[in-house]
């Protein structure tokens, strides 16, 4: 399918690991200019020359939290400066700071999880909105999570979070739509890295002191059961390079038609 990337300027927030290097990978298969964004330096780099050699046109590491808007207007700004402008922006940085029942939870934990997961949406389309109704084109993906339809429990904040970008997404679609704007959202549930190694940075739940590793080592096996979903396939999890699939997907000419939904990329978890 010709999506119509090549050339165009993507903009991936937590892009140094997981679900943000497998969609940062696949924008580079198609050609695109790629701004990969994180905190970890040195993980931002090896993702970088692993999108060089994917084939992405250019590509510009930028170090910024999102959950800062100083920070972010710099880094819509040095976009702007090295490509002339943003086509499409991910709003993929998200996560959760604890696993613990709302009664139990820490108030002051939560903060964390509004930040970085609703408080980052906000703050980086915000800043690469203007630009893009100049222009009268431009797409805005945000990473939601099937936490959000279903429910997870440990999780309800994160869950809230994510269910306020869902809501974002079809309330922003509709303002937006007459200036040439899509706006959509893809919903994953539980995406497993293939190579630790290579996707992993030192923020990520997955890391081997994260939060993920945490969990296990504090939550009994029954607990842990209660948390998981069943697919309706073979296969338990989702892969980085399946969300990066469906984000291409939303970006491209052929999904021009397509705005204010919520993609889930679940194996069927809402059937099972």
């Amino acid at each position: 399918m010709e999506t119509g990337l090549n050339g165009r300027t993507v903009l991936i927030t937590g892009g140094s690991a997981n679900i943000g290097r497998g969609i940062a990978l696949a924008f580079a298969a198609e050609g695109s200019n790629v701004v990969v964004v994180g905190r970890d330096e040195a993980q931002g780099r090896r993702v970088c020359d692993a999108v060089l050699e994917r084939g992405a046109g250019q590509v510009l590491w930028w170090a910024a939290a999102v959950t800062d808007r100083a920070q972010v207007g710099a880094m819509v700004a040095a976009t702007h400066e090295r490509f002339g402008a943003l086509d499409v922006l991910v709003n993929n940085a998200g996560g959760n700071a604890e696993f613990a029942e709302f009664v139990n939870s820490d108030p002051t934990v939560w903060e964390k999880d509004i930040s970085l997961n609703i408080a980052s949406t906000l703050n980086c389309t915000h800043a690469a909105l203007p630009g893009m109704i100049e222009r009268g084109c431009g797409r805005v993906i945000n990473i939601g999570s099937t936490s959000a339809i279903l429910g997870d429990p440990l999780m309800a904040v994160y869950s809230a979070m994510k269910g306020a970008v869902h809501a974002f997404t079809r309330v922003l679609a509709r303002e937006v739509g007459k200036q040439g704007i899509t706006v959509n959202a893809i919903a994953p549930y539980a995406t497993m890295p293939l190579d630790y190694e290579q996707e992993v940075n030192s923020g990520s739940r997955w890391h081997p002191d994260g939060i993920v590793a945490r969990l296990a080592a504090t939550r009994s096996t029954e607990e842990l059961r209660l948390m998981s979903r069943r697919t309706v396939l073979d296969r338990q999890f989702a892969f980085p390079a399946e969300i990066g699939a469906a984000a291409v997907y939303l970006a491209s000419d052929g999904a021009a038609f397509v705005t204010g939904q919520v993609l889930a990329v679940d194996g069927g978890t809402q059937l099972a």
